[in-house]
Order: C-alpha cells, then sequence, then structure tokens
C-alpha cells in the first residue's frame, strides 16, 4: 500500500462543520450575554436560543441541506420579525454557512422552497409597511447572492460531469482499441501456428499410402484447420483498422535489446539485466511480455523527463517477471490520455493470461510497472 503523503491529507467535511458548529455556538453565546448594548434579558435568551440552533443546523447542513436553508431562513425571519436582528457575527456567520448549503447542495424542490421562505415574509411585511429598518434591502441582496450562488455552482458541476464523461468514454475507448489490438495479434500468432499444423497435416497425407486410416485422419485435420482458419479471419477481420496492413512478424523478448537500443538513441538510458535461462515462452506471453516492456519504457520516455530506466526480466520455473523502473521526477504526473491508456493495454494483457499488474509511483520519486507471467 501506498503511504501517505501530507499533501493528501483531506479532513472529514462532516467533522468540519460539527467543529465549525461548536466555535459558532461558544462564541455566539458569548457575543450574546457578554456583549454589551441597549437589550433587554427577554432578547438575550431569543437570541441566544436562535443561536443553539443556527449552530446546529451548520453541524447537519452537509446531511440535510434543503431542511437546514429552509429552517435557517424561518428562524431568522421570525427572530427579525419579534425582535430585531442581531448584531452577532457568529449569527451571521451561521446563517450564511445555512444559506450556502441550501444554494450549493440542495434539490431543486427544496431550493424554491427556501427561496420563498427567505423572501415571502419580508416582502409581505414590506407591503404592509412593517418590518425593520433596512430588511427589505438587505433580503433582497440575500436572495441575489443566493441565486447566483447556485447558478455558479451549477454551471461548475455540469462541467465537472462533463469532464468525467468525456474520461470514461476516453477510458472506454482505450479497452475497446487496445482488446482490438491484442485480437489482432493473437489472430496473426494463432493464424500461423494453424497454417503450419494444416501444411505439414497435408504434406504428410501426401506420402502415406492411400488405404491408410491415417490418411483419412490426416486430411481431416486438414480440413478442419482450413475451416478454422477461414472463420477466424471471418471474426478478426473487422477488427483491423486497416485492412490492407501487411502482417508481419510478431515481436517478442528476444526482441527487447534492440528496443531498449531504440528508447536510448531517443534520448532514455536503459539498463537491461536478464535473470534465469532463457527459455522458450508461448507465443501470445513472449508478445505481450515485449508489448509491456515497450509500453512501460515509452510512457517514461514521454513522462519521466530527465531520467534513467531499468528493465529486469526474470525467467522462473513457472512464470515470467518484468520489472521496469525509471527515476524521473515527472512520472508520476502523467496525464491520463497517456500513460493511462497505456496501462488499460498493460492490464489487458497481464489479465489475459492471469497475471498480475503493479504500476505506481515510487516512494524515492520515479514509477515503477511490475508484471507476473504465469507460464503452463
Amino acid at each position: 500500500m501506498e503511504p501517505m503523503r501530507l499533501g493528501r491529507f483531506r479532513p472529514d467535511p462532516l467533522r468540519v462543520d460539527w467543529a465549525l458548529a461548536v466555535v459558532l455556538a461558544v462564541v455566539g453565546e458569548l457575543e450574546v450575554w457578554l456583549g454589551t448594548g441597549s437589550v433587554t434579558h427577554h432578547h438575550r435568551v431569543a437570541i441566544g436560543s436562535a443561536m443553539v440552533v443556527f449552530a446546529a443546523l451548520v453541524a447537519v447542513r452537509r446531511l440535510y441541506p434543503g431542511l437546514v436553508g429552509i429552517a435557517a431562513a424561518a428562524v431568522a425571519n421570525a427572530v427579525a420579525g419579534i425582535w430585531v436582528p442581531p448584531s452577532s457575527a457568529s449569527y451571521g456567520v451561521a446563517w450564511m454557512c445555512s444559506m450556502y448549503a441550501l444554494a450549493a447542495w440542495a434539490s431543486r424542490r427544496l431550493f424554491v422552497v427556501g427561496l420563498a421562505v427567505l423572501a415571502v415574509p419580508t416582502y409581505v411585511a414590506a407591503a404592509f409597511g412593517r418590518g425593520p429598518s433596512g430588511e427589505l434591502e438587505f433580503t433582497t441582496i440575500a436572495l441575489i447572492v443566493v441565486i447566483l450562488v447556485r447558478r455558479v455552482l451549477g454551471d461548475r458541476e455540469r462541467r465537472a460531469q462533463m469532464a468525467e464523461r468525456e474520461r470514461d468514454l476516453a477510458a472506454r475507448e482505450a479497452v475497446v482499441e487496445e482488446r482490438a489490438r491484442i485480437a489482432r495479434e493473437l489472430h496473426d500468432v494463432i493464424a500461423h501456428n494453424v497454417s503450419m499444423m494444416v501444411v505439414q497435416a497435408g504434406a504428410e497425407r501426401r506420402v502415406v499410402e492411400p488405404t491408410s486410416g491415417t490418411r483419412d485422419v490426416l486430411e481431416t485435420i486438414e480440413q478442419i484447420g482450413r475451416s478454422a482458419l477461414t472463420e477466424m479471419r471471418r471474426l478478426v477481420g473487422m477488427l483491423r483498422t486497416d485492412r490492407d496492413e501487411e502482417l508481419a512478424p510478431q515481436p517478442g523478448l528476444d526482441d527487447v535489446p534492440r528496443l531498449v537500443t531504440q528508447i536510448r538513441e531517443a534520448g532514455l538510458p536503459v539498463e537491461l539485466h536478464v535473470e534465469g535461462e532463457r527459455r522458450d515462452l508461448p507465443v501470445g506471453i513472449d508478445l505481450s511480455a515485449y508489448r509491456i516492456v515497450q509500453e512501460a519504457l515509452t510512457n517514461a520516455l514521454k513522462h519521466a523527463g530527465e531520467a534513467r530506466a531499468t528493465v529486469r526480466i526474470r525467467y522462473g520455473a513457472d512464470s515470467l517477471e518484468l520489472e521496469i523502473v525509471d527515476d524521473g521526477a515527472g512520472a508520476g504526473a502523467q496525464p491520463a490520455g497517456a500513460a493511462g491508456h497505456g496501462l488499460v493495454g498493460m492490464r489487458e494483457r497481464v489479465a489475459l493470461y492471469g497475471g498480475r499488474l503493479d504500476a505506481r509511483r515510487r516512494e524515492g520519486g520515479g514509477y515503477a510497472v511490475r508484471a507476473l507471467l504465469p507460464i503452463r
């Protein structure tokens, strides 16, 4: 598990609200009971009680934003209508926190109800010539601000949702593209092997006695092989992006030294270490291992900056291990559209053979890709 870094620490928003509520309650009560001014004892009791209610609303504003906004508007209107709006900073902060919850997180229906509770009593009182001085202007400004906050946050949320959908779409397209590429490569590999079987069966059929039962078996093998090749070409042919593309021998781990040389010439110093006894691998695993090394080195070349890379290939008794490590400072900031798609391809290839892939930033800087491919 990757260790937590100080820069990634994020406090729990609910706990922050609870702490803020406690602070507002304490400061509010101190303002009410220790403040100066020509207010009655009953007025202090009312404002102190309202302050407790506001603090409680702040504590639960993320859980019930619509109800919190409605309740805050109702309590503030009641206090202003029966007495006068209190000149308390904590009272105002608590009220604004509740109004922000209404604007930012409430559903559309509760938001409209909250606006009505906020504005209607004040406008009705103003129509009859009642209400505290300046209350109409304050309510109008508050109404406009709440609506603007709702609009701005709504636009930002919609943009974030659109960006998220675009990222999901790009990831799905990357998966489809990589699976198509793997299918094409497997088609070429399997087609080559089946073709060899068909050719050998046909050659053997021609040298055996015409009356031999072996000849019939070989003829059946030849016919089934040809039929399998035809069906496979029909099924996989649609995956080729270029129907005129030339078929070339698929690369394998024997081609990694040449790949390392190409990466070095492109500007990334690379060291290659091969451990264990070299052995013949299934063609699909050999190809997938090469592609994993190729993709990891390509990502390092693109995103690691000034760095060095090391490639280790370990041949085990029943597995093949690959490790591609770089020490670049920029490896951790790979954009999702680049390295992210490469990782998709690596995971698809490793999953195809039931292996494991671990790709992450290193503690000391740089990036590491480790793959384990079982050999059966």
